[in-house]
């Protein structure tokens, strides 16, 4: 019924190349982060390990310990109670999954599964590909109905409540995924990924520290390169890259950020020296304020 309206054979075999194409290209990106997955340092042996007695754990692998930028309250390395494995950088457990999930994003109820650093490259194609499909039924079922309505210039007899349904749905779809999209390729750009961004939100609000900046932040082209690979094709179609970025367990760092970030451990270290040398000093200046027994 819609192409019905469109004039011209050529317009309509186009239009219906497109959309054949874009609705293969989400089903194959879909498939893909069901299929690849997100990743999870349990895939790594020498992440694993299984001692019974914490007392006894054995020390992470010397690559995790020179790599690594992200560390416990108590400044030691991360580790899994749960899955009973190290934690890199950036990866974190979730308790839908029920496992620790490499460079997570979120969890995906969409696809009843994490994003992260497998699968995170066709999230984004799924997402992109979605976006430009509702917006293309929106933009010809919205012609159609500009036509029978405004233009007068196709019988009302061709008017049906599926043209409506098409263009409402495709008209709130397209919002909606639109947005979300939009979101994801500035968090991509910034290389951030969601829980990242609520936790440096309540970093920021708990008034205890002030923005240093993402440690993780390359640059708009290095970020984009990281997780859409290096090459057009890469960028466009759901196949995997030939990525230069590691296999999730370490990352680049941004030197001034890094930088920063051991100017304001150090600082604290040495507020943290001067406070006990001065509690100390007034521990032995009130002793020696005291009567003799």
């Amino acid at each position: 019924m819609v192409l019905g309206v469109i004039d011209g054979s050529a317009s309509k075999l186009a239009i219906f190349v497109i959309i054949t194409l874009l609705e293969a290209l989400c089903l194959i990106s879909y498939y893909l982060v069901v299929a690849v997955g997100p990743g999870s340092p349990t895939e790594f042996s020498e992440l694993c390990c299984l001692q019974p007695d914490p007392a006894v754990r054995l020390e992470p692998p010397e690559f995790l310990k020179s790599n690594t930028v992200m560390v416990k309250r108590d400044g030691g390395y991360r580790f899994c109670n749960k899955c009973k494995v190290w934690k890199p950088d950036r990866c974190h457990h979730c308790s839908s999954c029920e496992q620790c999930v490499l460079r997570m994003d979120h969890h995906c109820p969409w696809f009843a599964d994490c994003i992260g650093f497998k699968n995170h490259k066709f999230f984004v194609q799924f997402l992109i590909y979605t976006s430009f499909y509702t917006g293309l039924a929106t933009f010809i079922s919205g012609y159609c109905l500009y036509k029978i309505y405004y233009l007068q210039s196709v019988s009302l007899d061709k008017f049906s409540l599926h043209t409506m349904f098409v263009f409402v749905l495709g008209a709130v779809m397209w919002l909606c995924v639109s947005v979300f999209t939009l979101f994801t390729i500035y968090q991509l750009l910034v290389n951030r990924t969601t829980l990242e961004s609520y936790e440096s939100h309540g970093y920021r609000s708990s008034g205890n520290s002030h923005e240093i900046g993402n440690i993780f932040d390359l640059g708009y082209k290095q970020n984009w390169c990281s997780i859409m690979g290096t090459t057009w094709m890469e960028w466009l179609l759901p196949i995997r890259t030939s990525s230069e970025y590691g296999s999730g367990l370490t990352f680049q760092v941004n030197d001034l950020v890094y930088r920063k970030l051991q100017q304001e451990v150090q600082l604290q270290e040495r507020l943290s020296q001067e406070i006990t040398n001065y509690r100390s000093l007034q521990k032995q200046i009130n002793k020696s304020a005291l009567p003799p027994a």
